[in-house]
C-alpha cells in the first residue's frame, strides 16, 4: 500500500510526504501523510519517537469526506471502539464512538502481515475535533501486536521495572492484582526505571528474554521506551503473606497466556503466540507471587535473586 505512494505529484513537481517514526517493542513504524498534522503524535507516542530506523511497518494517512460502515459481518468485535472485517487476505478495522456518530470516524486497513497499512480519517466526523492524532490508541497497539504475533513477540499485562542493582523485574497480573501497587512500592523503596505499569512487550534475542516499555500505561501513568533483559517472571496476586512458588511449565504457559494480548481473531497468530510463550520458558523460570503490599514484598523478590 504505502510503497506505491512514496510521493505525490502536484503539477510537475514531486512532493514528498511528511513522516513521523516511532519505535515500540523493537518494532519501527513510519507514519506518512500529506501534512504535518496528518502525522502528529500524541504525547504518549512522542516519547517513543524514532525517525532513524528503516520501518518494519509503513502506514499512510489519508482523509475522505465521509466513511460508511464496512459491508458484511465482522469477524471480531472488540466490545469497545473497534470492529474487524476481512477483505480477502487483508484486514479492515473500523473505529466508532458515540462521540462521532454511528459511522466510523477512522478506518485502518492492513495487509495480512501487518507490514503495510492505511489509516483513513473521516472528515465529516473529525473535522471539528482538533488536534487529530491518527495513530492514537488503540490503532498503534493493533499494528504492533499483530505484527509481533507472527512469532516475534507478545504484549503482556504487567509492570516492568529495571533496578539499578538487580536488573529487570517483570510482574504480570490481571486488573486489580496489584501491578500499580507493586510499581509504587518499588518506586518508593528502590527508585527503579519503570518501563510500564500496565503493558509490556516481550521478545527473545539470542536465547535471552527482553522486556520493552510501551506507551499504553496504567493508572500510575508510567511509560518509557527502554528495555531490559529479565531472568524471572512473577505472576502476582494479593495474599495474606508473601509467598513465592515455582510454576510447572504447563501452569506457566497457561498463566502467561491468560495475561497476554494475542490477536484472538487469528487462529494462526494465536498458535504462534502460545509457541512463543512456551519458548520463553526455555530461558526463564516463572513463579506465582502472593504478596502483601508493604516493603516485605520487595524483600521477598530480592531474596529469590
Amino acid at each position: 500500500m504505502l510503497a506505491e505512494a512514496a510521493f505525490v505529484v502536484e503539477g510537475a513537481r514531486a512532493v514528498r510526504p511528511h513522516v513521523s517514526g516511532v519505535r515500540i517493542g523493537g518494532v519501527s513504524l513510519a507514519l506518512s501523510g500529506a501534512s504535518p498534522d496528518d502525522v502528529r503524535l500524541s504525547n504518549e507516542l512522542e516519547a517513543f519517537r524514532d525517525d532513524g530506523e528503516p520501518p518494519d511497518i509503513e502506514v499512510q494517512v489519508e482523509w475522505v469526506e465521509e466513511l460508511q460502515r464496512w459491508p458484511g459481518n465482522p469477524v471480531f468485535d472488540s466490545g469497545a471502539i473497534w470492529t474487524l472485517f476481512r477483505d480477502g487476505p487483508d484486514f479492515t478495522f473500523d473505529f466508532t464512538s458515540p462521540v462521532f456518530g454511528a459511522c466510523p470516524y477512522k478506518r485502518l486497513r492492513t495487509d495480512r502481515d501487518f507490514r503495510s497499512a492505511q489509516l483513513i480519517l473521516n472528515r465529516e466526523a473529525l473535522g471539528n475535533h482538533q488536534p487529530v492524532f491518527s495513530l492514537e490508541y488503540p490503532a498503534d497497539e493493533l499494528l504492533i501486536t499483530n505484527y509481533l504475533a507472527s512469532g516475534l513477540g507478545v504484549e503482556v499485562h504487567g509492570c516492568g521495572l529495571v533496578d539499578s542493582e538487580t536488573g529487570g523485574h517483570l510482574f504480570l497480573g490481571h486488573s486489580g492484582a496489584g501491578k500499580s501497587t507493586t510499581t509504587m512500592l518499588w518506586k518508593s523503596l528502590r527508585n527503579p526505571e519503570i518501563l510500564s505499569d500496565d503493558r509490556i512487550i516481550l521478545r527473545l534475542h539470542n536465547g535471552e528474554l527482553w522486556m520493552y516499555g510501551t506507551p499504553w500505561h496504567g493508572e500510575a501513568a508510567f511509560a518509557m521506551p527502554g528495555k531490559s533483559r529479565i531472568r524471572r517472571i512473577f505472576i502476582i496476586e494479593h495474599g495474606d503473606q508473601n509467598q513465592i512458588s515455582p510454576l510447572s511449565r504447563s501452569q506457566a504457559v497457561g498463566e502467561l497466556f491468560a495475561r497476554s494480548f494475542p490477536p484472538f481473531h487469528n487462529a494462526n497468530a494465536l498458535e504462534r503466540t502460545v509457541e512463543f510463550l512456551d519458548r520463553i520458558l526455555d530461558t526463564v523460570p516463572c513463579y506465582r507471587f502472593q504478596f502483601v503490599p508493604d516493603a516485605r514484598a520487595v524483600d521477598a523478590v530480592l531474596g529469590v535473586l
